[in-house]
């Protein structure tokens, strides 16, 4: 048997064993099959001719001349990083399938500068197509370089294994080297980077230690690439340690290129696995302490966001959009980042990847207004246009559609920018262009999208398209009917040909022949039966009689067509009279329900009465929304199924361009949304916090100005704490897990994001996040969210609840953690701050031994403005039950210990907090304490906290008048007796007369 049968017999039964046989057939045809797909097929492959259009007069002819065509393509690669996918497959993979000689001479010319820029061209720069299609682009290329270029150079095979590598696709290392060999292509370097790089992705350990002695069998080193590859497979594979050490090394052995290589290789693998825990453990290791940005590279960084939206549960990416907003934060802006930002954003819109994609659409905001030359605005509305038709042809459910245009609305359309994106405009426009759409879809978009384009029913010209898209003319009748349903009335409104062409004229013809004048009332009686009232059908049949009658005057009799311009104006002359002159009998007697009856019933607290005046009549015309809007409200909340208080909401919302812009006088208010938020979180029969994170972005575009403002504070504040009260107990009874513990984190983020919250410096709501944690789910977990809340929202109040929770544990591990945790601290906060939270916390648990022993240790000084946080923030989380025994023995230790008695303006603010807080709670000996504490190291009252003390002690004394003092007194002791007199209240009041 010679070596050609031999190869043959083993390639057979390779092909046998192989589970991947289809694809490897299908490669095998694509390279031998000399026919030429039609043009119908390749438009299907790239995306073209799926929506109606203009059509030109005149197509333009494509450039045939091969110097332009490539020149074209090397321009728009080196200044966009993208092309479109009709230029690669018409321009250069068509022309070479037809057999273009001048074009192939002109490629075979100057090979090594062509050859690799069509190839790559099919990788990423091939952004708005998927990748299965590059696929196929790619294989069709391959299979006529092959021909072209016999045997294909090295070049050009590591240019098609990077494209591989780049759009996911299956292909086999090991066979297409020897391949190679067989026709005597000798790999370089660059080809062993790309196929460990495939091996690497598998996970195929032995793989690529085979490979990588291969390498050094043809003198080729372990370089970076190599290690970086040897990363990623370690990574995938979950041997961490081994990764991590490898990582290590790279830093000496590679240079800081080559520990840029090696992170973004493992930060990579862990977006592959779905690890987000190992994602955020890396992203953090590689964040730079000066500058707070990522030690990565931006093409690693896009990948790892393309891996977390690939892995993602729906394929949508909303789970992992906020750590991708994270990511970019830290982001290094270098140059052609935003280039390559746009391509990214088109290749996650092309996959379904929307969320994020809407992340990093977001993201173009940070782009200098000097780029304005750049024509940034023009760029973002493409890909808004993008994502609409995108969203429009795969069909996507409309409530899904409805909430990404709510997160695009809230993020462009900020009330402060000029700029204003109209995605329901879009949306509207794709689906009504869409040409492969079912009639019931299209209406159901249509009535999903013109509630947000054309509340007045005013635009009627917009229908027209709906109609015509239609040829049975039932059908039209029936979409005729519906949108009279809608609210579109008025159609002698539009222009009359369209609508004499789609409805009238099939109309009249439709039927046995009878006279003119018999159709036309026929013609009428049908319109009314579908929703078209008598006045609007004179008013079309008079517009038709007019254009009758132009098309009449230039044209002879015989060629006249039915109904003539005069049988119609024969009809409605006949008609006049009763249409217009003739009074008709309405139904629509009722007159409007004024406001104090409105205000009557909601004063009287009768929510029947109240939700029918609304659902019957609306809202009064001359309703004073400041003064009914939260009791209606309220009485929703309490009474009425979440379906009514949600559509109560929507035709709430139509007032609100009316309203205040300022968040003190708007009617709704932002603990309004919150107490909203709630209703819906108790309704639901199984809470999805996914589902009230879309919510609230519905909510922000319903009332755009119900955002945080300083005098609802506390009311926000109680508000919030109660929702996720309530989100809490929910969750308990279904399930705690880790991934909705993520949820309620990236939904307590949206809050923040959306204005709907503020977390001020003494938040207690990530104590009691981590509280609930330590106590259902466990240490790791309540670790891993602080770890989250001190990077996404920068909240370090949750150190209290570990610091507490260690020090009660008492044991070994305990005491690690304890380290642990005031080190991890220290990355985020200043030390001072981590230490002044510790000693709080022992001060707080009576450990005064220990608080001391922590004071020796010290080895630089306390910050007294961390003190003063530390001790608000104990005060706030014991706000029901103030401990005046800790707020006296932490003031000792700042003062004594740690310097808080030299910054005079910290000494003075903690005094007049604790002062403000005796007197709230009537504590006048805590008062006089605290006077006196502070006095002993010279700080004095200011003018307000003497008139506060004096109050707290007037206070104190009427209470001790009528609870202890003769005659009246409850314990009926003397002022004069020893124990009230030697006591140490006594002697600080007569120090402070002294000094008075």
């Amino acid at each position: 048997m010679n070596n050609g049968a031999k190869l043959f017999q083993r390639n057979l039964f390779a092909c046998l064993r192989n589970p991947h046989i289809k694809y490897r057939t299908h490669y095998v045809l694509l390279s031998t099959s000399t026919a030429v797909p039609a043009v119908e097929q390749d438009n299907r492959l790239v995306r073209r001719g799926d929506f109606r259009g203009v059509l030109a007069t005149k197509e333009k002819s494509r450039v045939s001349n091969p110097d332009i065509v490539l020149s074209r393509i090397q321009d728009h690669l080196r200044r966009n990083y993208r092309i479109s996918a009709d230029t690669i497959l018409f321009d250069i993979v068509r022309q070479m399938e037809n057999g273009n000689n001048d074009f192939t001479s002109h490629i075979i010319r100057s090979p090594e500068r062509w050859i690799p820029l069509i190839i790559q061209s099919c990788g990423h720069p091939l952004s708005n197509i998927e990748n299965s299609a590059k696929n196929e682009i790619l294989g069709r290329l391959w299979a006529q370089i092959k021909k072209t270029v016999d045997p294909p150079p090295v070049y050009a095979w590591n240019a098609r294994f990077q494209v591989l590598n780049e759009i996911e696709a299956e292909w086999y290392p090991l066979e297409e080297l020897n391949e190679m060999e067989k026709i005597g292509v000798e790999p370089n370097l660059e080809t062993f980077h790309a196929v460990i790089e495939k091996i690497a992705a598998a996970g195929d350990l032995e793989g690529c230690k085979n490979m990588v002695y291969n390498m050094a069998r043809k003198g080729f080193p372990v370089d970076a690439h190599i290690n970086a590859a040897s990363v990623f497979a370690f990574s995938i594979r979950g041997h961490y340690k081994k990764a991590d050490s490898l990582c290590e090394q790279a830093a000496t052995k590679y240079s800081e290129d080559g520990s840029q290589l090696a992170n973004g290789a493992a930060v990579r693998a862990a977006a592959c696995r779905g690890d987000s825990d190992r994602l955020r453990q890396i992203l953090r290791k590689c964040v730079i302490g000066s500058t707070k940005k990522l030690s990565l590279s931006v093409d690693d960084i896009l990948e790892t966001i393309w891996k977390m939206a690939e892995k993602s549960l729906d394929g949508k990416g909303a789970e992992c959009s906020q750590l991708v907003e994270q990511m970019l934060n830290c982001t290094s802006r270098d140059e052609g980042f935003f280039r390559k930002l746009f391509r990214e954003i088109e290749r996650h819109i092309c996959h379904r990847h929307y969320y994020t994609a809407l992340s990093l659409l977001e993201d173009t905001k940070r782009v200098s207004d000097c780029l304005e030359n750049q024509r940034k605005i023009t760029f973002l509305h493409q890909l808004v246009g993008r994502l609409s038709t995108q969203l429009i042809r795969n069909h996507e459910p409309a409530h899904l559609i409805r909430d990404i245009a709510n997160r695009v609305h809230y993020a462009f359309n900020n009330k402060n920018s000029k700029l204003r994106i109209r995605m329901y405009d879009d949306l509207l426009y794709a689906t009504l262009m869409l040409k492969d759409m079912d009639l019931e879809d299209r209406l159901d978009y249509f009535r999903t999208f013109i509630d947000e384009i054309d509340t007045g029913r005013e635009r009627i010209h917009i229908t027209l398209p709906l109609m015509t898209s239609e040829e049975d003319l039932n059908q039209r009748l029936a979409i005729l009917y519906r949108l009279s349903v809608m609210g579109y009335r008025n159609w002698s409104n539009i222009d009359n040909e369209p609508l004499v062409r789609t409805i009238l004229q099939p109309l009249y013809n439709n039927g046995r022949p009878i006279r003119d004048q018999t159709k036309l009332d026929k013609l009428s009686r049908i319109l009314k039966s579908y929703g078209v009232s008598e006045r609007q059908t004179w008013l079309i049949l008079h517009q038709w009689s007019k254009q009758k009658s132009k098309e009449e005057a230039n044209q002879p009799e015989e060629k006249w067509s039915r109904p003539f311009s005069r049988d119609l104006r024969g009809w409605c002359r006949a008609y006049y009279s009763d249409t217009f002159e003739t009074p008709k009998a309405t139904n629509n007697n009722t007159a409007p329900i004024p406001y104090e009856k409105l205000k009557s019933c909601v004063d009287q607290g009768d929510i029947t009465k109240v939700s029918s005046i609304l659902s019957n009549n609306g809202w009064p015309v001359d309703t004073d929304f400041v003064e009914v809007l939260p009791s209606v409200l309220n009485l929703y909340l309490m009474h009425e199924p979440w379906k009514n208080v949600r559509t109560m909401l929507e035709e709430l919302a139509a007032f609100s361009n009316e309203w205040e812009e300022d968040p003190l006088k708007t009617p709704m208010k932002n603990y309004h949304l919150l107490s909203v938020l709630r209703r819906m979180a108790e309704g639901e029969e199984t809470l999805s916090i996914r589902a009230l994170t879309d919510y609230a972005y519905e909510l922000r575009t319903l009332f755009p100005s119900a955002t945080c403002y300083y005098e609802g504070f506390f009311d926000t504040q109680n508000e919030y704490k109660k929702l996720f009260v309530k989100c809490f107990e929910r969750l308990e009874r279904q399930g705690l897990t880790t991934s909705t513990v993520d949820e309620l984190i990236d939904f307590l983020r949206c809050l923040v994001k959306l204005d709907l919250i503020q977390l001020h410096p003494s938040e207690t709501l990530t104590v009691f996040f981590i509280n609930i944690l330590l106590k259902r789910v466990g240490w790791t977990e309540a670790l891993n969210t602080w770890q989250k809340f001190l990077s996404s929202l920068h909240c370090p109040n949750g150190t209290v609840a570990l610091l507490r929770y260690c020090l009660q544990q008492n044991t070994d591990e305990a005491k690690k953690n304890l380290q642990f945790v005031i080190h991890r601290g220290s990355t985020f906060l200043s030390q001072s701050r981590i230490t002044a939270m510790h000693f709080a916390v022992l001060i707080g648990m009576r450990r005064f031994e220990e608080a001391e022993k922590a004071c020796d240790l010290l080895t630089s000084e306390i910050d007294p403005n961390d003190c003063l946080m530390a001790m608000r923030l104990m005060n706030s989380l014991k706000a029901r039950s103030f401990d005046d025994q800790f707020m006296l023995d932490y003031a000792a230790l700042c003062l004594r210990r740690l310097n808080l008695s030299k910054n005079k303006e910290a000494a003075q603010n903690m005094q007049a907090d604790l002062l403000r807080i005796c007197d709230s709670r009537h504590m006048g000996p805590t008062a006089l304490r605290i006077y006196d504490l502070f006095s002993e190291y010279g700080v004095e009252l200011g003018q307000e906290e003497k008139n506060r003390l004096s109050a707290v002690i007037e206070k104190h004394a009427s209470l001790s008048q009528k609870w202890i003092f003769k005659p009246n007194g409850f314990l009926n002791i003397s002022e004069s007796d020893d124990i009230i007199t030697t006591s140490e209240e006594a002697r600080i009041q007569r120090k402070l007369k002294l000094i008075s």
